[in-house]
């Protein structure tokens, strides 16, 4: 019998243990939304070119999460879970594997660098929102 209430009261710590760490994580800002982290990057710095209505050369909309995931001329830029095999953290690299890197400055001349690009921390969030599995949330 003693046996089994030590067994239970593990249990108990070990739920408990885990319970207290998804809060904490969610409370430190760890878990990220699609809705209130990152589509307010992919508004402000991506949909000037990449709106339904506009033309861009990729065939990418970014309007919402069901355009964003269905991709454009090179598949879905976003791979759930594997940031570093999304188009999406490729491009916004000083070096993407095709093209210029995103955001597309429109201002700088032709074999000068882009001036224009996300911060270290809108970089994050889009990263860890892909490696969080990119759900729509």
């Amino acid at each position: 019998m003693v046996r089994v209430w030590i067994l239970v009261a593990a249990v108990m710590m070990f739920t408990v243990g885990a319970m207290g760490q998804e809060a904490r994580k969610q409370k430190n800002g760890a878990s990220v939304s699609f809705k209130k982290d990152v589509f307010l990057i992919i508004k402000k710095q991506c949909l000037p070119c990449h709106a339904e209505e506009n033309f861009n050369p990729s065939e990418l909309s970014l309007d919402s999460y069901e355009l964003l995931m269905a991709g454009g001329k090179h598949g879905s830029p976003v791979i759930a879970g594997k940031p570093k095999q999304s188009i999406l953290i490729q491009k916004l690299s000083t070096t993407p594997p095709f093209g210029d890197p995103m955001p597309f400055d429109t201002k700088k001349k032709k074999g000068e660098p882009s001036k224009k690009k996300l911060s270290d921390e809108e970089i994050k969030l889009i990263t860890d929102w892909i490696d969080q599995g990119a759900k729509d949330n």
